[in-house]
């Protein structure tokens, strides 16, 4: 996984790209402490330039959700396609995000 970020005002967003594995979970944790430093309002995951995410990385996004929740912050997922897309929409994952495809 490649990861960049942006912070603007009370949006924090971070770009995925490539693959989304069990192998990027520390990274993905990582990500997760960026987020919460920034003490954001809002964080926007953009999935546009995924190519890939596996069980595990469906597993990360729902650690997400739960960070999110905790903090009281609104999490949205952009953007997924191809495959990212339908494993979304496989496990359901518009019932328990704000998807914005």
């Amino acid at each position: 996984m490649r990861v960049e970020t942006l912070t603007c005002d009370e949006r924090f967003e971070a770009s995925l790209s490539d693959r989304l594995t069990h192998a990027d979970l520390g990274a993905f944790r990582d990500l997760l402490s960026q987020i919460k430093e920034s003490k954001c309002s809002l964080v926007v995951i953009d999935l546009r330039s995924l190519h890939w995410i596996d069980s595990a990385g469906l597993g990360m996004l729902l650690l997400a959700r739960d960070a999110a929740a905790k903090d009281n912050l609104q999490l949205v997922l952009r953007s997924p396609r191809g495959a990212v897309k339908s494993m979304l929409e496989l496990g359901r994952f518009d019932a328990i995000f704000n998807v914005r495809f």
